[in-house]
């Protein structure tokens, strides 16, 4: 057809094809859409499958309850006398009848009375120098709490040296190398109690809504970080082991 647009052809006598578009069905919702309010208890469906939020219908505005003038408006009390009266900073006024006293005269001499004064004043002391520090009898010398500090310490230092002392000589007679046998018992024992732990921790619900709940992952997740801080104690290549006497 494109090849005889611009001649003379019988093509050109019939008419063009065209192409209608294949639209799919409509989706129609087996629901109505419609819900009775008979069913919903504040908004809540009572059957087992319904929509969410109130029934259709039940959220109408209602003409006669709307906002009125004032009635957002917090009632204030009457107001009262204060339990406590303002202290007054001024003298008061004199009263509107009262007449001035006129006529006050005074013979002080103001300008004599303040040259005198000035003159006799005593001039003020300025800010004092900071004091030198090597010129202090204490400069260069160890304070003397610094040296009940450094007695205490070393007082303590040597309690604490004793006692570990004594602790290696009690149990440097009971204390003996774990056997190799021994050692991989107590690995695999500690293995299974791990995973028999971490079955039970693996089984707890997601939402910890409850204390017990949290109370039992928190036990859990103690004794896994236990027993994992056990088995590396047990991995080392010599592992000392004291026995007790009865």
């Amino acid at each position: 057809m494109t090849m005889y647009a611009n001649e003379e052809s019988v093509y050109n006598l019939l008419p063009p094809h065209q192409m209608v578009p294949h639209k799919p069905p409509v989706h129609q919702s087996k629901y109505d859409g419609t819900v009775d309010p008979g069913k919903f208890t504040m908004g809540v469906p009572i059957r087992s499958i319904g929509t969410f939020g109130p029934a259709h219908g039940q959220r109408k505005p209602d003409p006669r309850s709307f906002t009125k003038k004032h009635q957002g408006e917090p009632i204030l009390p009457d107001p009262r006398a204060p339990s406590i009266p303002k202290t007054k900073l001024k003298a008061p006024l004199p009263p509107k009848n009262q007449p001035p006293v006129m006529g006050l005269v005074s013979a002080k001499n103001f300008i004599t009375a303040n040259a005198v004064e000035n003159i006799l004043a005593q001039p003020k002391k300025g800010p004092e120098p900071p004091a030198i520090a090597m010129t202090q009898s204490a400069f260069g010398k160890v304070p003397r709490y610094l040296k009940t500090v450094k007695t205490k310490i070393a007082h303590e230092r040597a309690i604490v040296e004793e006692f570990h002392q004594r602790m290696e000589q009690e149990h440097q007679s009971n204390v003996r190398q774990l056997e190799e046998g021994e050692r991989q018992q107590l690995i695999s024992a500690l293995k299974s109690k791990w995973q028999v732990v971490n079955e039970g921790y693996q089984k707890l619900s997601f939402t910890l809504d409850t204390p017990a709940k949290k109370t039992r992952k928190e036990k859990y997740e103690g004794e896994l970080v236990q027993i994992e801080k056990d088995i590396e104690t047990l991995s080392r290549r010599v592992v000392l082991v004291a026995e007790e006497e009865y």
